[in-house]
């Protein structure tokens, strides 16, 4: 058996990727959560019935609960758990910090003292961000260019530090005890997101007949990932030997979207015509948002698989036919 360790299991990415990995009987998984982020819903209770899914409550900050209940070797570990969304950040920068940077160096204690094979952490391309609005970063952005903070008071850059610091305990702290990868996820959406983003909220308003549907940051562009092709990047990160030791951009390059151009392709798909309202971005918004991810294709040999179009409507009929998920 394959004893596998998903933090954060009960979010967006880790339950669509302990999902996946449960498909495989001799994978062992074990679930940490303490639903702060992630949700108690009733898919979440349907994955942790299966056999090979293990679910335990916990909250990672506590370095002793977790040397009770979790502190053992684990082939695969994959660090998802956070304080996510800009708007958590924006509201609480200290609780962001405190709950990412904690967690995080609990975990690597983990994979220390119990020589777990390998981790993969998860960041964000938020770590660009600065460097968009800066002008030192292009687009599409590879993984070796400058990471930076352009406004230490601007709390939205709390989440980005947060992730920065995972990165930097994990590069200096593995050396020759386990393996580690650091993937940056762009614009990951798909059924079960949390509606603090944005394709999610869009689809929310729409059903909950908005008028006029504010168009929020109308002028911006981003590469939107659905969750699928997310899952089998991560996976095949994980498998790799080819990608220890490196950083990783997962998405999607195929397409950037205008997210005005977004707007309408949502309301053509749920047949809506109403008027939009155009808004500009909050303060600290990036303009434009697009990975480069030649990097993992070479290394992995992954393609994205899923067009555009079809991964909209599948994501929005989920949100249809779960129409008790929007309260």
């Amino acid at each position: 058996m394959k004893e596998i360790l998903i933090t954060g299991g009960a979010g967006f990415i880790g339950y669509h990727l302990a999902k996946k990995l449960s498909l495989k009987k001799n994978n062992n998984i074990t679930i940490i959560d303490n639903f702060e982020s992630g949700k108690n819903d009733k898919f979440f209770r349907d994955l942790i019935t299966k056999e090979n899914v293990n679910f335990v409550k916990l909250n990672l900050i506590n370095l002793g609960d977790m040397k009770k209940r979790v502190w053992k070797y684990y082939d695969n570990v994959y660090h998802l758990a956070a304080i996510v969304g800009v708007k958590n950040c924006m509201e609480f920068p200290s609780k962001a910090l405190e709950v990412n940077i904690k967690s995080t160096f609990n975990v690597e204690q983990l994979m220390r003292e119990n020589r777990c094979r390998k981790i993969v952490f998860a960041s964000s391309c938020e770590v660009y961000a600065s460097g968009y609005q800066l002008g030192i970063v292009p687009i599409p952005t590879n993984e070796e260019v400058p990471v930076s903070i352009k406004d230490v008071f601007n709390p939205r850059w709390s989440y980005a530090v947060s992730k920065l610091f995972g990165e930097q305990l994990f590069i200096f702290n593995s050396s020759n005890l386990y393996d580690y990868s650091i993937v940056r996820y762009h614009n990951i959406f798909g059924p079960r997101q949390d509606f603090s983003h944005a394709i999610p909220e869009i689809i929310r308003r729409i059903l909950l007949k908005e008028s006029p549907l504010k168009a929020y940051g109308y002028n911006q562009a981003r590469s939107f990932c659905f969750i699928e092709d997310a899952i089998i990047q991560t996976i095949s990160v994980m498998e790799n030997d080819s990608t220890n030791g490196e950083i990783l951009n997962i998405g999607n390059d195929i397409e950037e979207l205008k997210i005005i151009d977004l707007y309408h392709k949502i309301l053509k798909i749920m047949k809506y015509n109403i008027k939009l309202e155009l808004i500009q971005a909050p303060r600290g918004s990036v303009n434009r948002r697009s990975p480069n991810l030649e990097k993992i294709k070479k290394l992995t040999e992954f393609h994205p698989l899923m067009d555009s179009e079809e991964a909209l409507e599948k994501t929005i009929n989920w949100y249809v036919e779960n129409r008790d998920e929007l309260n």
